[in-house]
């Protein structure tokens, strides 16, 4: 498998320096492994690769475009995935009316995930949209660095985060 990152123009390669630099021509690219590496990359320069996303070079099933039909779930699968999450947001655990309900990937359709009612959730938007094409571990690492981050910013470095930090390290 070789990944890229694109933003449909350019690519993302990687100078002497280890630095990021921009490339229109794709045999330039830095290639990744898996798509996991190269979200990696996303995340650790996120102002530099702002609107980039994974490229696999080597499916060439759906050439020209990376964009991935989506399937229509009828009211009734809606209705079935609604109940068996209770209402609520599967990531923030608020409460959804069934008509603001969108419906998750949790393994993204971009990362080789299914189509299956057995990988959907229901999410509110903000959710939904945050989460993007991220595995559900990623996700929870993210989660967790943005609340140590602004409990931190908060609160300072007394002793009651040093604690709270060492429990939510042990997730």
């Amino acid at each position: 498998m070789a990944i890229v990152l694109t933003n449909g123009k350019y690519y993302i390669a990687t100078n002497k320096k280890g630095g990021i630099i921009k490339t229109p021509i794709m045999e330039n690219a830095q290639t990744f492994y898996s798509v996991n590496a190269a979200m990696r990359k996303i995340f650790k320069s996120p102002g530099k690769c702002k609107g980039y996303y994974p490229y696999d070079m080597e499916n060439t099933a759906h050439e020209g475009s990376i964009k991935i039909r989506r399937k229509r779930y009828s009211d009734e699968e809606r209705e079935i995935i609604y109940n068996k999450s209770g209402g609520r947001c599967e990531l923030c655990g608020q409460r959804l009316l069934l008509e603001n309900m969108t419906l998750d990937h949790i393994v993204p359709l971009s990362m080789g995930g299914g189509e299956s009612m057995e990988n959907l959730q229901a999410a509110c938007y903000a959710c939904n949209q945050f989460k993007s094409n991220i595995l559900p571990d990623d996700f929870m690492d993210r989660i967790i660095k943005i609340f140590l981050y602004q409990t931190e910013k908060k609160c300072g470095k007394d002793m009651k985060l040093k604690i709270i930090h060492k429990l939510v390290e042990t997730l």
